[in-house]
């Protein structure tokens, strides 16, 4: 006993653990463009894991036979789990990432480091205090189950009374953080712009949408804080539910295009790279940028539909939902001719191939879009399980496959000396593919079930739909691995390679001095003219 506690007291304890703190400090503190990038995409994948785990014990619960009734609130709070982990977590830490890394490969720099890291922390830090308390409302928020604190429903299951307005001023403080990360990377954009050159067209992207979330999340704070008035001051601020959909549903919809378009970004990057030739029309891509980002801020009016609206505003619905749809179709028109006018893909790279899937998961995903702007269709389908399977579709190949790429690409710009053997690339490609086709198979399932009329978050469902529940469950339980085996080859290919060159670092012979080289170089050289045969019909030296 007396051994083991000298050698925990050994220095080599010492410096091991005094190494492994500096590594966490690090990654929690970046110095650089690329150490943030790292911070965003580790508490991406924090959040990916918890709203993972949530949906995994939703879906357990789904298809449980024995389940009672008092298996209802837990349900409801793994599904406001799964959505706020989703949409207040996940999407803004991996759209900041992936604008973050699109900085980095253009050449700009992220100049307020310091302002970015502590935001990060104040967003990350916010919601999981949030979150600490059982939501039980949907990540909706509507009100009024969202400030109701009663007998009969409970918005948080730990937080009541006045700790309910903290939790959702924990909530502003993550929406406010977030917005003002995402300015400051405008700011720092322009800051370290070269002059008179152009950003590449992944920056582009990147940039223009981390502006779109400088504008619009700060709506969603607006609408949390008026939540944290309402709980202090009941007798003084009201809720108008109107009014409050109207802020949430700014914020809403655009937040659905949070990670995708600067993904697009990603997109019109790395597939002419993979394609062995430029981009089809980067003017096309340049100039769709705008129709995004403005289309993608007016059209949010169609997640009323179920309202009462005005006929024309209906037509608006209809034909600004399609227009915006023309640019995504347009994004699809230039990477396919990119990729049919090409040299031949190269689908066998790890890269080219999320990349691809990234894209065709994105048509198949929003071609199920399609009809819903049309009125007499949306009112339809428009609380059913077509419209989870749609945007479900488009989670799990446009985001996080294309944010898998991203990823993977990352590894390799933190280690230059990686290269991904033929063994690992292999594995990755069937785990990209294993996570890729089961999870199409849930998604369509989901759609189909939608189409016959299951309803979306209710536990209790027709009996008809009990083998599609199955189905999806199963499926998914098939393709979590996929995600896993290609992740973690990658970063067993990247420790590798890290722990490769420490040892050529600290056992390859230190080069000789260049005074010791230039020496053996010369006697090298006046060896070779000594052994060479002299032609005595020549001239030596010219002359």
């Amino acid at each position: 006993m007396q051994e083991y506690l000298n050698f925990l007291k050994s220095d080599a304890i010492k410096d091991k653990l005094s190494d492994f703190l500096r590594k966490i400090l690090s990654v929690a503190r970046p110095r650089d463009t690329l150490g943030l990038t790292w911070l965003f995409m580790l508490g991406s994948i924090a959040w990916l894991i918890t709203l993972g785990v949530a949906a995994m014990n939703m879906r357990t619960y789904l298809v449980y036979n024995s389940n009672s009734p008092t298996i209802g609130p837990i349900y409801y709070t793994f599904l406001t789990i799964h959505g706020w982990s989703a949409m207040l977590g996940l999407v803004p830490d991996a759209a900041l990432a992936v604008i973050l890394y699109s900085m980095y490969k253009s050449d700009l720099s992220v100049v307020h480091v310091r302002a970015i890291t502590t935001l990060f922390w104040i967003a990350n830090i916010s919601l999981a205090l949030a979150l600490f308390g059982g939501p039980d409302m949907g990540w909706y928020m509507y009100p009024p189950l969202a400030i109701t604190d009663n007998a009969a429903f409970q918005a948080f299951r730990l937080y009541h009374g006045a700790t309910m307005g903290l939790a959702y001023l924990f909530l502003a403080l993550n929406s406010a953080a977030g917005a003002m990360a995402a300015l400051v990377l405008v700011v720092d954009s322009y800051l370290t712009k070269k002059k008179d050159q152009k950003i590449n067209i992944f920056a582009a992207y990147g940039v223009a949408f981390s502006l779109v979330i400088g504008v619009t999340l700060p709506a969603l704070t607006a609408s949390e804080l008026w939540y944290v008035l309402a709980i202090w001051f009941p007798s003084a601020i009201k809720v108008n539910p109107l009014l409050w959909v109207i802020l949430f549903w700014f914020y809403g919809h655009p937040v659905v295009y949070y990670v995708p378009f600067p993904l697009f970004g990603a997109l019109y990057y790395y597939i002419p790279i993979y394609a062995g030739r430029p981009l089809f029309s980067e003017r096309w891509a340049r100039l769709n940028i705008f129709l995004l980002a403005i289309g993608s801020m007016l059209i949010w009016v169609h997640h009323l539909q179920t309202f009462p609206l005005p006929t024309d505003l209906r037509a608006w619905i209809t034909v600004s939902t399609l227009v915006l749809a023309s640019g995504s179709g347009l994004t699809v028109l230039n990477l396919g001719l990119t990729i049919l006018t090409g040299k031949g893909y190269n689908y066998k790279d790890p890269l080219g191939m999320t990349f691809l899937i990234a894209l065709i998961g994105f048509i198949i995903g929003g071609v199920q879009a399609l009809p819903l702007p049309v009125n007499l269709i949306n009112g339809v389908v428009h609380n059913t399980y077509y419209v989870v399977g749609h945007f479900h579709l488009v989670i799990w190949t446009l985001i996080l496959v294309g944010f898998t790429g991203v990823f993977l690409d990352l590894l390799k710009a933190s280690r230059p000396n990686l290269e991904y053997g033929v063994k690992s690339r292999k594995l990755m490609l069937i785990g990209i593919l294993l996570w890729t086709v089961p999870f199409v198979g849930v998604g369509y399932t989901m759609s189909m079930a939608g189409y016959l009329g299951l309803l979306r978050r209710v536990i209790a469902y027709p009996p008809m739909f009990t083998d599609y529940m199955q189905l999806m469950s199963f499926l998914a339980e098939v393709g979590i691995p996929g995600l896993v085996l290609t992740i973690s080859t990658a970063i067993a290919e990247y420790l590798k390679a890290g722990s490769s060159a420490s040892r050529v670092n600290a056992f390859s012979p230190s080069p000789p001095p260049p005074s010791f080289m230039a020496f053996k170089e010369m006697r090298e050289t006046v060896k070779e003219i000594g052994n060479k045969p002299v032609n005595r019909g020549e001239k030596i030296g010219g002359k």
